[in-house]
């Protein structure tokens, strides 16, 4: 996990002191991970960068000949 040390200050300043004071979260580093984590479930943008990351990889590795591929029979998925 990556640290940053970041000052927030106005609006977003105000929303994070009040998940803490009213309970939302116990700190506010851990009102910042709820704040990300909501986000991603919203966007799901964690789970398509995975997928974006992986099929770039394996279909560089494939134009590489660095990775065979080969048609499947119907009866081999089976």
């Amino acid at each position: 996990m990556a640290n940053a040390n970041i000052e927030l200050s106005g609006y977003t300043g105000k929303v994070i002191d009040a998940m803490v004071s009213l309970g939302y979260a116990k700190t506010k580093t851990e009102a910042i991970r709820l704040a990300v984590y909501n986000f991603d479930q919203t966007h799901k943008l964690s789970e398509e960068e995975a997928y974006r990351h992986a099929t770039g990889e394996i279909l560089k590795k494939v134009e590489t000949g660095k990775m065979k591929t080969r048609k499947f029979k119907l009866g081999e998925l089976d």
